[in-house]
């Protein structure tokens, strides 16, 4: 019974209302008291002294009651505000209990959120960095407008690990700038992006998204050079397979009937001792077809080598050996013609991993038409130069001070059958621009600063 009733008053002080109203009445008990002993007969200083002290303690112990509960309160909203999951609410009257029990549940869902939203940017984050194509974002479309590399693929594109102003993308051509400038969300556009100064051609498509802080524009930026170089080599070779195939079929039986024919006038010529002349020019006519139809199936032999791509056996080679092995190739040569043939590798240890036969093979085409361009001149020289350029990629140029390229031609002269030479076929660089495509890399032409021009392999 007894211990009932205490829990019963200890229940009542808890109670967040029971307790400011006993204060209040204790407060009012006081302040009656206060004022029946300044009514009284007798004024009794100490006593009103001494009851006016209790009178102040009595408020001074209301007002820090009620400031902690509201610093409760505010510690409660603060926790909520900041996400604190890990704070706790101390409760020291009955009614915060269901504050406390309301803020354990809601620090449940809290720590819940919070890692559901740390797995969900762990997961963009992570196929934002394994999506192949790059991505950027731009703020402003003007000339001092933000721009933001999002993704690795961004950063391998440009060869930086930022940007920071639209005004930067003029290094890496004014057609880009432009394009992304000018682009608007849902439009697709192609575009070329410059490079160790070769020009790669780009898909680029936009999408636009509304956030708190302003509309932003996501940028994609897809590298399809490669895939119309494929395509370009891919459509040749169907071409000259075909042709070849035709001319073979038709040239086979012309060459071989001409050089029977042929075998036969002849035999009729020793019979009759050389003497029938319309014989003889019968003879010599159908010797010439022969020899031309031999000389033309060869011709169309030497075709057949583009129709089908090299097939690579990459291995770790040393640059600078490779480069001297093709100069020492072409030293007698150069020689003869006066032509100063020197390489140069950068760093002299260079490694690169690739197939050495068809690398060598490239090379060896580059540095004879090298030597063609610079035949006339009288100082001619040829420089094989390997490095690094500003992306990482293995450059390898092949630099001549001859007569150079026109403009007009420097993408023509990789198309298969083109030439001006007059004795040349049209195949080598064609070669040259296949093997670079089975090893992922390009065949550039560019105009020398100072005169010539210059052939770029990129790794």
């Amino acid at each position: 019974m007894i211990s009932n009733a205490v829990l019963s008053i200890k229940s009542g002080l808890t109670d967040f209302r029971i307790n400011i109203l006993l204060r209040l009445v204790l407060i009012l008990c006081t302040m009656s008291l206060l004022a029946g002993v300044y009514h009284a007969e007798q004024v009794l200083i100490f006593s009103m002294i001494g009851i006016a002290i209790l009178l102040s303690i009595q408020i001074y112990l209301l007002f820090y009651y009620m400031q902690s509960t509201q610093r409760e309160m505010e510690s409660f909203f603060d926790a909520v505000r900041y996400e604190d999951g890990a704070r706790r609410i101390n409760t020291r009257f009955k009614q915060s209990q269901h504050l406390k029990v309301l803020w354990e549940e809601l620090q449940t869902q809290l720590q819940q959120l919070r890692q559901k939203n740390e797995e969900l940017v762990r997961y963009y984050s992570l196929l934002l960095e394994k999506v192949p194509v790059a991505l950027v974002v731009v703020e402003d479309e003007g000339e001092g407008g933000k721009i933001e590399l999002v993704n690795s693929a961004a950063q391998q594109l440009f060869k930086r690990s930022y940007l920071t102003a639209m005004d930067q993308l003029h290094d890496y051509g004014a057609q880009l700038a432009l394009d992304i400038r000018q682009i608007t969300a849902g439009e697709q556009r192609s575009s070329h992006l410059l490079s160790d100064q070769v020009s790669i051609a780009v898909a680029v498509s936009a999408a636009a998204i509304q956030l708190h802080s302003g509309t932003k524009k996501v940028i994609s930026i897809q590298p399809i050079q490669r895939e119309l170089d494929r395509q370009e080599i891919l459509a040749w070779q169907n071409l000259v397979q075909v042709f070849t195939h035709e001319i073979m079929n038709s040239m086979t039986p012309v060459a071989s009937l001409s050089k029977t024919a042929n075998e036969l006038l002849l035999t009729q010529l020793d019979n009759h001792g050389g003497a029938d002349e319309s014989l003889q020019d019968a003879q010599q006519a159908i010797h010439t077809v022969a020899r031309r139809a031999e000389h033309l199936m060869q011709f169309v032999q030497a075709y057949r080598r583009i129709a089908n791509p090299p097939q690579l056996k990459c291995v770790d080679i040393v640059v600078q050996d490779l480069l001297m092995d093709v100069c020492r190739l072409f030293q007698v040569q150069a020689g003869e013609r006066g032509i100063i043939l020197r390489c140069t590798t950068t760093p002299e240890h260079l490694r690169l991993h690739a197939d050495p036969a068809h690398v060598e093979q490239a090379l060896i085409n580059l540095v004879k038409n090298a030597v063609d361009a610079v035949a006339e001149k009288t100082h001619g020289h040829i420089f094989l130069k390997a490095y690094i350029g500003h992306g990482g990629n293995v450059l390898i140029d092949v630099i001549d001070n001859g007569a150079g390229i026109a403009a007009e031609k420097l993408e023509q002269i990789f198309v298969p059958f083109y030439t001006s030479k007059r004795d040349g076929t049209g195949v080598g660089l064609f070669l040259v621009k296949q093997i670079m495509q089975a090893h992922r890399g390009s065949v550039c032409a560019l105009q020398g600063e100072k005169g010539g021009s210059i052939l770029r392999l990129m790794f």
